[in-house]
């Protein structure tokens, strides 16, 4: 692995190849997320690097955080770059596919940074682990949308930060999902060179259930 250094979040993680390096997807999540002061449990969704769940964790001491990721190397990472920053007492980390693997679900956020490119020729030409990092489903957001059934099925009682790209993502999108009930709020955008991205707060207020 090679240590790296991001002075701006006042952290050094230790990456490989086979975990998903932070980028404008990222650094945007991190910048615009807001996290209130009566936050006490946090569950983000495919750490990766673990960078996002770090610089919240710093910021905010008293929250506990929840990491999963499919990747044992991303997990490998996360635990190692959480001693490298020294806050491994308020992170825990599971090798799992999303959230299969929690039976109940009480934390008040949810954060998940998802592959949300479509698949296309393009991304016919990544490799199998990038297309697992990258690539969201034919039309880009399919991923997405099985979570966000899963948390509604499910009665989580939590909101649910993520993104969507211009490129598989559109305004019709945001009117199809408020017609089937979903409360969403577009937090934030950023304009890339290629596309548009948007952080999307989702809430759901049922009673948790068994996940």
């Amino acid at each position: 692995m090679v240590k790296y250094d991001f002075p701006k979040y006042e952290i050094e993680l230790e990456l490989d190849d086979e975990v998903y390096f932070p980028a404008e997807d990222t650094f945007f999540l991190i910048d615009e997320i807001k996290i209130s002061n009566n936050i006490e449990k946090i569950v983000e969704i495919g750490g990766g690097s673990g960078i996002i769940s770090i610089v919240l964790a710093k910021r905010n001491p008293h929250i506990q955080f929840l990491i999963s990721d499919i990747s044992f190397s991303a997990t490998k990472a996360i635990k190692y770059n959480l001693q490298l920053n020294s806050i491994q007492n308020q992170v825990d980390i599971v090798c799992m596919d999303k959230l299969e693997a929690v039976h109940y679900l009480d934390s008040e956020i949810i954060i998940w940074n998802p592959p949300y490119l479509p698949d296309n020729e393009e991304s016919g030409n990544l490799s199998s682990i990038n297309r697992l990092m990258l690539v969201g489903g034919k039309k880009g957001y399919e991923e997405t949308y099985e979570m966000l059934d899963s948390l509604r099925k499910n009665k989580v009682n939590a909101s649910f930060y993520t993104i969507f790209s211009s490129l598989s993502w559109h305004e019709d999108n945001i009117q199809e999902l408020k017609k089937d009930g979903i409360e969403l709020e577009i937090m934030s955008e950023l304009s890339l060179f290629f596309e548009k991205l948007y952080l999307v707060k989702i809430n759901f207020c049922e009673k948790n259930d068994i996940l």
